[in-house]
């Protein structure tokens, strides 16, 4: 209103400069005529000025290869989170940059609701992808995590936030687009509502941003802590012969096996794995020579500990088959109640 309003004050100005020249005035035609091609050169400089603002329209999101989310490591599973969240802000703020640049005439088209929609499709899969991964995660570690749960918990509240805002952008658009199918015009407080909820989306993604910034370190300083946790463990039951060396080494895992059933381990599976793998590597050491009954057991003493730390650092599928290999390479087990002193410790 305020540009077509200068519009005719500049062609009523120029009118009167003409006439004080002491010139023919132009006809009432001539200048609604000056006044509509200003109004035209305006729409389309505006439209110039939308379509540079408005990046090129993101492909649709379409679902890849169906992912085993158990035989991804749990770096790699928080990686996918991470990436999935950073494209979830990245369209959000897109989304937002769409409304606005549709919304600076205090006018949307349906052209424009569209438009405004592929952007918002994007955003809203890339919450919902992220919330899944993270549904996952918790399946698959929350046995063994701590400080990453309270990691992610914050960030799935943020993401919550996000989608009653996207939900909040639909709204408004699928009132303006009614409006328009009737042929009505859009109210400015609906425009309004829009604007708002983009602005608010906008501002719930920085937020988002902030909280998961730092979630692949806080995952790396608890897997370390992990391992650096059991590397403090002991033997406590220490096997008193070769074959009791050899059975201890097949309990390890026969352990891990059992514990890995549901394709998930606890913080206490961990740490027992970790004290059967300890007893068995103090017997590997006094009684796994090569010599006397036996294969030469001292070639595995640092199996144990390559394992504990796989499980460790959620290394499931490596440590799953590392597990397969070892006990391949142990060869025979031992007929039951052979060998000597040390128990198998504890069970899962």
């Amino acid at each position: 209103m305020k540009s077509m309003l200068r519009s005719v004050l500049s062609a009523f100005v120029l009118a009167g400069m003409i006439l004080a020249c002491g010139a023919q005035a132009p006809s009432t035609d001539a200048v609604n005529t000056a006044v509509a091609g200003t109004q035209q050169a305006q729409a389309l400089a505006q439209a110039t000025v939308n379509s540079s603002v408005l990046t090129a329209m993101p492909a649709t999101p379409t679902p890849g290869p169906t992912v085993e989310y158990v035989n991804l490591t749990e770096e790699e599973l928080a990686a996918l989170i991470d990436e999935a969240v950073a494209e979830a802000i990245a369209a959000t703020d897109q989304t937002a940059a769409a409304v606005s640049a549709t919304t600076t005439d205090d006018a949307v088209t349906t052209d424009e609701v569209v438009y405004v929609y592929d952007y918002y499709y994007y955003a809203d899969y890339y919450v919902e992808y992220a919330e899944d991964l993270m549904a996952e995660y918790y399946n698959l570690y929350s046995g063994l995590a701590t400080d990453m749960l309270t990691k992610l918990e914050a960030i799935e509240s943020e993401l919550s936030q996000l989608n009653d805002t996207l939900a909040s952008i639909d709204s408004s658009l699928q009132e303006i687009s009614s409006t328009l199918e009737q042929g009505l015009a859009v109210a400015e407080e609906t425009i309004a509502q829009l604007e708002s909820a983009a602005q608010q989306a906008q501002a719930n993604a920085q937020e988002l941003q902030s909280q998961a910034q730092d979630m692949l370190s806080v995952l790396q300083a608890e897997q370390q802590g992990r391992v650096d946790q059991l590397a403090q463990i002991q033997p406590d039951n220490i096997p008193t012969d070769k074959l009791a060396a050899l059975q201890s080494a097949f309990s390890f895992v026969d352990f891990a096996n059992n514990a890995m059933n549901d394709n998930k381990l606890s913080l206490d599976e961990l740490t027992g794995l970790a004290q059967l793998g300890r007893n068995a590597q103090a017997g590997f050491a006094n009684f796994g020579g090569a010599g006397g009954q036996g294969p030469d057991l001292s070639q595995f003493s640092g199996r144990f500990d390559e394992i504990v730390n796989q499980f460790a650092r959620g290394q499931m599928p490596q440590a799953r088959g590392n597990v397969r290999q070892f006990e391949s390479a142990l060869g025979s087990r031992p007929g039951p109640g052979l060998g000597g002193g040390g128990g198998p410790g504890p069970r899962p």
